[in-house]
């Protein structure tokens, strides 16, 4: 079953496009990564999930129902966290949760709150004004996640939070995928995404330029070489019959090399100096991100 589908999806601002022809589905209990700089898209797709816009052409479908803007679809079943999450700064986080809780759900979720709350190191009895942003945005994962609901769409979740609570968000995560819930996570922080995601969406300026599996992403970008050379070798810049591998690192007795494609050329070059020894450091993330955009920008020149 498909938890998410979206066909040729476009929203047009006047002459600007927020979001152009996107088409993608999300298998149920999937963690489905959606990736992009700010003003990628990303928001504007998830606001037409959610029916808070109406697009210009396409359709969205959430839980197996059309998404009709304007009459919260599937709404009951759906925990969301906007990027800009705001609550009523007069009341408590405790009091503010429970008003938007009780709409349809009775008082099932009030122990769920509780668990949450003491997981992300929350103070509910405090008034939402007197708290830090990382508190605020913790008050919105405690709504998006206390009625243990069947799709999870969370946009940039752990924006504000201190590196412990961001792994503590990340869990909950893999947790309610676990249990069967399916996460739509869109970021910019894009180990996060790595670090949870079963596959990815990458966005640029509204368009989807690429759907895959994170591993096969990771793949896209350029590989690395860490090379120690013996004590009192000169360290040797990289000749311009390599055109594919760059030094990004000199060290006195160290280099570290990214290359695209099979390392052949370069081993068989570096095999003229006497080497002590190897690594090939992880690809990141980040490294293949930024090789998608670069890809892109040759294709639009």
């Amino acid at each position: 079953m498909k938890a998410i589908e979206v066909q040729s999806l476009t929203k047009q601002y006047g002459s600007a496009r927020g979001i152009d022809g996107l088409t993608f589905d999300v298998e149920a209990g999937e963690i489905f990564g959606y990736l992009g700089p700010n003003g990628s898209g990303k928001t504007t797709t998830i606001r037409c999930l959610m029916g808070l816009l109406r697009p210009t052409f396409g359709l969205c479908k959430v839980l197996g129902d059309p998404v009709l803007p304007g009459r919260a679809t599937g709404h009951d079943r759906m925990g969301y966290l906007p990027g800009d999450f705001k609550i009523w700064e007069q009341h408590t986080g405790r009091r503010a949760l429970c008003v938007l809780g009780s709409l349809g759900h009775g008082n099932a979720f009030l122990k769920r709150q509780a668990q949450l709350a003491e997981r992300l190191d929350l103070n509910l009895d405090r008034r939402v004004r007197t708290l830090s942003k990382g508190n605020r945005q913790k008050i919105g994962l405690v709504y998006a996640f206390q009625h243990q609901p069947d799709l999870l769409i969370l946009d940039e979740p752990t924006s504000g939070l201190d590196p412990l609570m961001r792994q503590v968000v990340l869990d909950l995560i893999r947790e309610a995928a676990e249990a069967g819930t399916t996460v739509l996570l869109s970021s910019h922080d894009l180990s996060e995404v790595a670090a949870v995601c079963h596959q990815a969406a990458i966005l640029r300026k509204g368009k989807l330029i690429e759907l895959a599996p994170i591993s096969d992403i990771v793949q896209q970008g350029q590989r690395r070489l860490k090379v120690w050379f013996a004590q009192g070798t000169p360290i040797p810049d990289m000749p311009k019959e390599l055109p594919d591998a760059r030094i990004i690192q000199k060290e006195t007795s160290c280099l570290e090399i990214a290359h695209q494609g099979s390392a052949d050329r370069v081993l068989k070059w570096l095999a003229q100096y006497p080497v002590e020894r190897i690594t090939t450091p992880d690809t990141s993330l980040e490294d293949a991100f930024i090789q998608y955009y670069q890809k892109e920008n040759r294709h639009d020149s």
